[in-house]
């Protein structure tokens, strides 16, 4: 596959917003730099691409050049601009390319794909937090788990991990499902259903006592009307992938379709939102 890198010069602060954006619209892959942000493009969507851009800046303040790159291995490149994440002694995530800590009390090894992009290290690790808080005594064990987005499949393998009972993971993008896969091999668990398509591809007869969906802003408003559909009277629904300046547009967004908001946790200029269905 050849990619196209776009550079864009803009400030620290405008860096997380443009990626949000850019993720939704499609963009595979980003990079901070000194000067801004480096955002990953197929070359055969170059067209779509510019047009993104060029709509963005006439909202935004910021420049961008562009380049087309050799095909290379974007596997090799992805891994080495990936760091572990920490939550405090509890929990560490790296790869397989990364020593162990023997002093961290879990632990989830996991071979990310160049799709996944970067920069939501933030929500990831918050997702986590919930995920561990949540298993700590606070909720019932869960017995039916959905990851929504899976990714890596991160937060599925911890849920198993923690004692989840039926874990199930969806993802559209075919990259993600087979790193779900893959990984949770790794990770010596069995997940009891990983999909290759939406949400409509979930049946609604199964609903799930705990939902957790590291999306997206535009994802989440889509697709609230049938998460709530798969969400159990009393369940729990842990979102992130959402900026602060959004965050009052999904609560309001959400609780029309009759989600309770019980929280709201920040992390650098990310949210995770704890919502419950009655």
């Amino acid at each position: 596959m050849t990619y196209t890198v776009y550079h864009l010069a803009c400030t620290a602060e405008d860096s997380d917003l443009l990626l949000a954006l850019l993720a939704d619209a499609g963009f595979d892959s980003f990079e901070e730099t000194d000067t801004g942000l480096d955002a990953y493009a197929l070359s055969e969507d170059d067209q779509s691409s510019i047009e993104v851009l060029e709509e963005l800046k006439a909202r935004y303040s910021f420049t961008y050049t562009s380049e087309e790159l050799p095909d290379r291995n974007w596997n090799e490149e992805w891994e080495s601009g990936f760091s572990p994440i920490r939550i405090d002694d509890r929990l560490l995530i790296r790869a397989s390319f990364h020593p162990p800590e023997p002093s961290m009390r879990r632990e989830i090894v996991i071979d990310p794909k160049m799709a996944f992009g970067t920069g939501h290290h933030a929500t990831t690790h918050m997702m986590c937090e919930r995920l561990l808080e949540h298993f700590a005594g606070h909720h019932p064990t869960p017995t039916h788990v959905l990851d929504y987005g899976c990714g890596t499949g991160v937060l599925a393998i911890l849920a198993k991990q923690l004692g989840a009972g039926r874990v199930a993971a969806v993802d559209i993008e075919l990259p993600a499902y087979e790193s779900t896969l893959e990984n949770a091999a790794t990770n010596g668990v069995e997940l009891e259903e990983v999909v290759h398509g939406v949400l409509s591809d979930v049946p609604v007869g199964k609903p799930y006592d705990l939902v957790l969906a590291n999306i997206n802003r535009n994802v989440l408003l889509e697709t609230g009307e049938a998460l709530y559909q798969r969400l159990s009277a009393g369940g729990t629904v842990y979102m992130s992938g959402v900026l602060a300046a959004d965050e009052q547009l999904l609560i309001s967004h959400l609780e029309q379709l009759g989600f309770r908001h019980r929280a709201t946790y920040a992390r650098e200029d990310w949210r995770a939102f704890d919502f419950t269905r009655d």
